[in-house]
């Protein structure tokens, strides 16, 4: 459920019936008895009106007409057709209905004694101080398909008995075509019925009879006789309907609701099929989780449903309450009044306050930086001090830098020199020991060493090509030395073999 913008209402709804002031709350989906005179004042509260306090009819007005002097045309016609009492005061509403007419505009006109609507809702404004919405109960159906409990199609009929009314509704699409009071009230059938039966049966009684029992009694006299009673009924329904199917182009009536302020009566249903020719649906509906703990009179469903759609659209047209809230102050005149006197006060007191108050703020942030920047004037000059003996030791320390840098490579120079020949050389002289062992083994003669970029050249000889060969494969197989050889060369007198032998230790 929405809550209007203006926040005047509580999410409790009171629905009050107009006669016996009963009323209802309905809060967070649940529905209990409320005792009026202690209702939250911030309900929203909702009444109506018996069918029978309004006169409705259909009226053309001429399309020439502008919509400024409508609502003035409309009530002159209504009291010259319907001939209404110029000294009687009435609340005249009404709403347009499609016409295919080029030259008229077709109006349903709803009229209500001013002083009849003042009667009936004084008592409940006596205990609620507000009354916020007030329609006829024809009207309130409309909730039904708008709250999306009855799908708008086709056309329906709804009938409905109240102990000091009865109405019947039709709506098209989801909308209101026609209403009429019928002269069958509870309180009216249970006079006629007791008529019928030569006796008195209290009304309380005749009621639990309709529902317990109904057109089912186990009494063979209170059977005819209400069989009598309701074919009377729905005789004078099915001359209603002929009336209005005739008058407002309708062609089929698609269902028919029945209820009563009572509950349903037993085997009423059969006689909307045998009377009407229509399939019978019950007029009963649940909003609340405790819905089915009693049998709560539908008006007041209706009208809390009503309630609902009025949050959120807001629609007054079909309102007749005489005694509507106030709207919240900043809407009325008085308020508008204040506000325009409070925005001058305002408008011309923000110029002198906007001086005072950017003043004091300039003033205070002066203060501010300028303690700051004497604050950070003295972090400045004991940070330049430092700065200054941090120089001069800097100077110094770049100076005893320098003579040890020099020191330094200087003896790094000279352990590089030691390394050189101490490592070095042994090594050579190991390859060479390891070399010229070899070549004996081979009986090879070693006729040149030369050393190169940490890599010996050694050129043997051999009467044998395949002494030399075999030379080449033990240094090999040592594991220790890159061998390179390009070739085994022969001289020219074909005596002796030589080659050009490349020795390098691995990396690793």
């Amino acid at each position: 459920m929405s809550i209007p913008e203006d926040r005047r209402y509580s999410s409790q709804i009171v629905s009050i019936d107009p006669s016996s002031l009963v009323s209802y709350a309905y809060s967070k989906n649940e529905i209990k008895l409320n005792k009026l005179e202690k209702s939250d004042k911030n309900a929203f509260f909702i009444s109506y009106l018996y069918a029978r306090d309004m006169i409705s009819a259909t009226i053309d007005i001429s399309r020439n007409i502008p919509d400024s002097d409508l609502k003035d045309a409309i009530e002159i016609k209504v009291y010259d057709e319907l001939a209404l009492d110029t000294s009687v005061e009435y609340t005249i509403t009404y709403s347009e209905t499609d016409s295919k007419d080029t030259k008229n505009r077709s109006f349903n006109v709803f009229i209500v004694d001013a002083a009849l609507i003042d009667a009936k809702l004084s008592p409940i404004k006596e205990k609620t101080r507000y009354i916020d919405y007030v329609t006829p109960a024809p009207f309130l159906i409309k909730a039904l398909y708008s709250k999306n409990l009855l799908e708008p199609d086709g056309t329906h009929c709804f009938v409905y008995f109240q102990k000091n009314d009865a109405f019947l509704a039709i709506y098209k699409g989801g909308e209101y075509i026609y209403s009429k009071s019928l002269h069958y009230s509870l309180k009216e059938i249970n006079e006629k019925f007791c008529e019928l039966i030569g006796e008195r049966i209290d009304e309380e009684d005749f009621y639990k009879l309709l529902v317990n029992e109904g057109l089912r009694a186990t009494n063979s006299q209170h059977q005819q006789s209400l069989m009598q009673l309701f074919g009377e009924i729905f005789l004078y329904i099915n001359d209603v309907l002929v009336f209005c199917k005739r008058s407002y182009n309708i062609d089929y009536i698609d269902k028919i609701f029945l209820g009563s302020e009572i509950g349903t009566f037993s085997g009423i249903d059969e006689y909307g099929r045998s009377y009407l020719g229509l399939e019978s649906f019950e007029f009963n509906f649940s909003i609340a989780i405790n819905s089915k703990e009693w049998y709560i009179d539908q008006i007041h469903i209706l009208m809390m449903l009503s309630a609902q759609l009025y949050f959120d659209n807001h629609d007054d047209r079909l309102n007749f309450s005489i005694f509507k809230r106030p709207p919240p102050l900043k809407y009325r005149p008085v308020g508008q009044l204040l506000a325009i006197l409070a925005a001058s006060l305002i408008v011309s007191l923000i110029y002198p306050a906007y001086q005072f108050a950017y003043h004091s703020f300039l003033s205070l942030q002066t203060a501010q930086n300028t303690n700051e920047y004497n604050t950070l004037l003295q972090k400045t000059s004991k940070i330049r001090q430092d700065i200054a003996a941090l120089k001069t030791e800097k100077e110094k320390v770049d100076v005893l830098l320098k003579d040890e840098t020099a020191k330094f490579e200087f003896r790094k120079k000279l352990l590089s020199e030691i390394y050189r020949k101490k490592i070095s050389y042994p090594m050579k002289a190991a390859m060479l020991l390891e070399i010229f062992q070899l070549s004996n083994q081979s009986g090879s003669k070693v006729e040149n060493i030369v050393f190169k970029n940490q890599q010996l050249t050694v050129s043997i000889q051999n009467r044998s090509e395949k002494k030399i060969t075999e030379f080449i494969q033990d240094l090999t197989e040592l594991k220790k030395y890159k061998i390179n050889t390009d070739k085994i060369a022969q001289d020219d007198a074909g005596k002796l073999y030589s080659s050009n032998i490349s020795i390098g230790l691995h990396d690793e």
